[in-house]
């Protein structure tokens, strides 16, 4: 793609970002379903025009507003997911999402980066890395991923890790940069 392709993409997602952080939230009523939490289904609609899935697939998204991301294209998602607010996702490159993933506020994913190498930022080069989150992570408050990133399955990291490079299985992982503080129980098990 050119500039101008990934420049129309990012204005595209921008509007749809726009549009789902501005929608109003639902009015509460004796017959409230928290599945009317998140909807109702235009709202899921504008999800699903920003990721590329289904109203059904969308459905199983939670996203508290603000969200932000670049393209959303390159967001994957493969099943269940909760987001608290303030979630912003750079997917330059591939972002896959496991199910039953859950987010703290303020988590930020980057594939997107930029060289050390000053006169490469001055010709604005770009780099974009794939990032792997597995099945089951939780994710706390203002934890930071950079990728290339592929975080296991079962894996809990805590709130203010920065997190890059390969996460085994069944662990919790802190700090900065993030190191294996635990060894979990197999959760597959």
């Amino acid at each position: 793609m050119n500039d101008s392709e990934l420049i129309g993409l990012r204005l595209r997602a921008r509007k749809l970002v726009k549009k789902y952080n501005d929608y109003p939230p639902p009015d509460f009523t004796a017959d409230f379903k928290i599945e009317d939490f998140f909807g109702p289904d235009e709202r899921f609609h504008i999800l699903g025009d920003l990721f590329g899935m289904s109203l059904e697939r969308t459905k199983a998204l939670a996203i508290e507003p603000p969200f932000h991301c670049d393209f959303g294209f390159n967001i994957k998602f493969k099943g269940e997911f909760y987001s608290n607010f303030n979630l912003i996702i750079l997917d330059g490159a591939e972002v896959t999402i496991g199910t039953r993933v859950q987010c703290g506020p303020n988590v930020q994913i980057y594939s997107a980066t930029h060289s050390v190498e000053v006169e490469e930022r001055r010709a604005r080069h770009e780099r974009a890395y794939p990032i792997v989150i597995g099945d089951d992570v939780w994710i706390g408050g203002n934890v930071v991923i950079i990728g290339p990133c592929t975080i296991g399955n079962g894996v809990t990291i805590a709130a203010g890790a920065v997190v890059k490079g390969d996460i085994p299985n069944d662990v919790v992982i802190g700090g900065i940069p993030a190191k294996i503080i635990k060894y979990l129980e197999s959760s597959t098990s």
